[in-house]
């Protein structure tokens, strides 16, 4: 995905607490990029991305001006408008109109992953959800109309109860995740081998944060002075981020540091 909230204001880093770690529901706010050539007659596509905007008040502006910019970095070169929706389940809509609308659609889905209703879902083929609860049972996802449990059999990540799992791979809630569906579902092997590398990777692990874009990410870690601890910051999702620490960096620590300037989820992946 594109980087382009990366240039984020030190300044605001103060407001970063202005978040819902509850994820409550919120009414719909939108953003427009609206091309005043587009030909009304063309093609008009909604795709419902595969994560969430769960925070409210400022915190909800700065990840819908960050969304807007990473979607016109995906989809800028092509002949379409579109405008950002945040549905009643926090699902972020997108509504593209113009000659590309099906192709900016696609090319949409395949970098964010997309939310389908449940009659439009197929047994056996790969879907996303976000991460909304677990417990000795299993981990349950949010998928929109509903929420699927993969149960603890079929998670397939080793030893353990999925609370432990959880713990070990430092899986943030709301973090998007692939499943199979079916009558029991199951993890996808995409989803499994992302998870792994997380543990078998270079250097001394990661830092998984929720609630908070990349930008406002990067900018609480200079704040705290770790600007040299850190490799990158890849983004999961929206509001889902991993930290990749330098070898010389303990991510407990890590943590430790930055944790006071964020009200969000921090866990750590121990390499």
């Amino acid at each position: 995905m594109a980087d382009s909230d990366d240039n984020f204001d030190d300044s605001s880093v103060g407001n970063i607490t202005d978040s819902n770690q509850t994820g409550k529901r919120n009414h719909t706010q939108i953003r427009d990029n609206t091309d005043t050539d587009t030909d009304a007659d063309t093609a008009r596509v909604k795709v419902t991305l595969g994560t969430k905007c769960y925070v409210d008040g400022s915190a909800r502006d700065r990840a819908l001006d960050s969304m807007g910019s990473l979607i016109e970095n995906d989809i800028g070169g092509l002949t379409v408008s579109w405008s950002i929706d945040i549905r009643d389940d926090e699902f972020i809509l997108v509504t593209l109109t113009g000659g590309d609308a099906t192709a900016a659609s696609n090319l949409l889905a395949e970098t964010w992953g997309e939310i389908y209703a449940s009659p439009k879902r197929t047994d056996g083929d790969i879907y996303t959800g976000t991460l909304d609860s677990w417990n000795e049972s299993g981990w349950t996802l949010d998928v929109g109309d509903e929420y699927v449990t993969i149960p603890a059999s079929e998670l397939g990540l080793g030893q353990g109860s999925p609370t432990q799992i959880r713990d070990r791979f430092g899986v943030v809630q709301h973090t998007p995740l692939r499943f199979v569906a079916g009558e029991t579902p199951r993890l996808a092997d995409s989803t499994r081998d992302q998870l792994y590398e997380w543990t078998r990777e270079p250097g001394a692990g990661r830092v998984n944060v929720n609630s908070a874009t990349r930008g406002e990410v990067r900018a609480t870690i200079n704040r705290a002075g770790h600007a040299n601890d850190i490799v990158t910051v890849d983004r999961l999702g929206l509001l889902e981020q991993s930290v990749i620490c330098t070898e010389d960096t303990d991510p407990p620590g890590l943590i430790a540091s930055i944790g006071s300037y964020l009200r969000a989820e921090l866990k750590c992946v121990l390499t």
